[in-house]
C-alpha cells in the first residue's frame, strides 16, 4: 500500500469497502478457509475496516462453522452465485 494511502487510511474512524473485488483485494485474493477470522486477514490494515459485498468469487473470511455447514448443503454455488451477501467488520 503506498505510504500515502496508508496515512489516510490511518486516520479515518472507519474505511468502507463495497464489492466483491474490492474485498478479494482485501483479503489477499487467498483461498482461506472460510471460518479464518477476517480480523486475522485484515490485520494489516491501518485502521477499522468493513467490507460490503455480494458473493461472486469462491473467496471468503469470517463465517461461524455451522453458517459453512448450511450454506454447503445447498451446494457450491452459494460462494459465486450473488444469492448471497456479507457485512464484515474489523474495528
Amino acid at each position: 500500500m503506498p505510504a500515502d494511502l496508508h496515512e489516510d487510511f490511518a486516520t479515518a474512524t472507519l474505511t468502507v469497502m463495497k464489492g466483491d473485488l474490492n474485498y478479494r483485494r482485501l483479503v489477499g485474493d487467498q483461498d482461506w478457509p472460510a471460518t479464518t477470522p477476517f480480523a486475522d486477514v485484515t490485520s494489516y490494515f491501518p485502521g477499522p475496516v468493513a467490507a460490503l459485498r455480494t458473493l461472486k468469487s469462491d473467496v471468503i473470511t469470517g463465517l461461524a462453522p455451522q453458517a459453512v455447514q448450511e450454506l454447503e448443503v445447498t451446494g457450491p454455488q452459494w460462494r459465486t452465485s450473488g444469492t448471497h451477501a456479507l457485512v464484515e467488520v474489523n474495528s
